[in-house]
């Protein structure tokens, strides 16, 4: 689903916008870390300071409505080099502490990404992960230095 370009895009971006909504509908966002492996996209509950993870307006969300948004933008103060990828998919909740298997080879992921992972535990409490699986896409303007709406 996503195109090499879009893939690019996420790989170099340190940051985006995961947006969920509750049962009724109301909007929640935050800023997050993320990796990217195919059409999966990985989002950390990670040790810093939140409280209990499973109370998370995120996480509550989640299991309530597991459509979300990530939205990964590109800003400059040239405008004609703006760009964004609005990426729309349903999350799932990978749960359990340890390493191994998708939430493991998740982390290693991050922990590539982000060398902030070096000190800080990528997973809180119960070893909560958020998986995005892409189901829709929309972009817009440069993504990095190519130009061109998609």
């Amino acid at each position: 689903m996503l195109s090499e370009r879009e893939s690019r895009f996420l790989a170099g971006a340190r940051v985006g916008r995961l947006a969920t909504a509750d049962a009724a509908g109301r909007p929640h966002a935050v800023p997050v870390v993320f990796a990217c492996r195919g059409d999966s996209i990985y989002v950390p509950i990670d040790a810093k300071p939140k409280g209990d993870p499973l109370r998370l307006r995120r996480v509550r969300n989640i299991r309530e409505n597991p459509r979300v948004v990530l939205l990964v933008d590109h800003y400059e103060e040239d405008w004609s080099r703006l760009g964004f990828l609005l990426v729309r998919g349903r999350a799932s909740l990978l749960e359990g502490a340890g390493a191994g298997g998708e939430r493991g080879e998740a982390e290693d992921l991050l922990r590539a990404k982000y060398p902030q992972y070096g000190e800080l535990a990528v997973s809180a409490g119960p070893g909560l992960m958020i998986r995005i699986e892409v189901e829709g896409r929309a972009a817009w303007g440069r993504l990095g230095e190519e130009a061109g709406a998609v």
